[in-house]
């Protein structure tokens, strides 16, 4: 009876060490098991806080892509207005550069025609000098060839005369030749006189006589020496046009103005062809 009570009191202090160590491991566990959830809270917590901090990163980023993307669709639009504009630029800087170079090929036949126009004065102006040498005055005024003659020389000491004199003729026979030999130049010849007074001849005044004279030249290289009257033109200027105190008349040579004109439009015709 005794090793049954003592089986029995053994047996129930070891159930009871038994279940008082199970009791123990069980708390331990779950000591254990709330400072697991601990963690775990805490690294949840920390977690969704990154979350949180994520997400709005991500919202701040998708507001920045937006930006992006209207600011490139703005950049595209000023991109395409600015192609668009500089195209127009481009055409009208094309456009102005053809128009400038049209000017200048127009200007350029133009100063040729010049060019050619002074070539011939020159070539004239040479021509003369070598025929006439030191007979008469021969220069170039205002882009014309003048030879100016003194009417004592042409007329005589008479300073109402209106007939060329003979030994005057030799001089005029020169001027004639050189002329013939250029067909295409328009001749003026230009009187200029100051007769003091009328009373013995038939002449009204200055006016009157300076062109009778002019006339005489034209009539004598005419008649004389085979100009062409259609060349020539006769000009009185009276005592207004006189230059010095010895009275002159003056011989005009220049190139037809309309043959010029022709010359300079037919130069630019040219140049617009090419």
């Amino acid at each position: 009876m005794k090793r049954i009570i003592l089986f029995a009191t053994v047996l129930f202090i070891s159930t009871f060490n038994l279940q008082a160590q199970k009791k123990k491991d069980l708390l331990d566990e779950i000591d254990k098991l709330r400072k697991e959830l601990k963690t775990t809270k805490g690294e949840l917590n920390d977690a969704q806080k990154k979350t949180k901090a994520t997400l709005t990163q991500v919202e701040t980023m998708e507001a920045q892509v937006k930006d992006l993307k209207e600011t490139n669709a703005s950049l595209l639009n000023n991109m395409g207005s600015f192609t668009e504009l500089s195209k127009k630029k481009a055409q009208n800087l094309e456009k102005s550069l053809e128009s400038i170079q049209e000017k200048d090929k127009q200007l350029k036949s133009i100063n040729d025609a010049i060019t050619k126009g002074d070539s011939v004065k020159l070539a004239t102006l040479t021509v003369l000098k070598q025929a006439l040498g030191n007979d008469a005055k021969i220069g170039v005024q205002n882009g014309v060839v003048l030879i100016t003659l003194a009417n004592t020389v042409l007329f005589g000491d008479d300073d109402k005369s209106v007939t060329v004199q003979d030994n005057a003729k030799s001089i005029l026979g020169k001027i004639a030749t050189a002329l013939n030999a250029k067909p295409n130049l328009k001749i003026i010849v230009e009187g200029n006189s100051n007769a003091l007074n009328f009373k013995d001849k038939n002449l009204n005044d200055n006016w009157d006589l300076s062109a009778k004279q002019a006339a005489a030249v034209v009539r004598a290289l005419q008649n004389d020496y085979k100009v062409d009257p259609k060349r020539m033109s006769v000009l009185g200027k009276s005592e207004y046009g006189s230059q010095s105190i010895e009275t002159s008349t003056r011989i005009i040579v220049d190139a037809k103005f309309d043959e010029f004109y022709n010359m300079v439009k037919e130069n630019m015709k040219n140049a617009s062809k090419s």
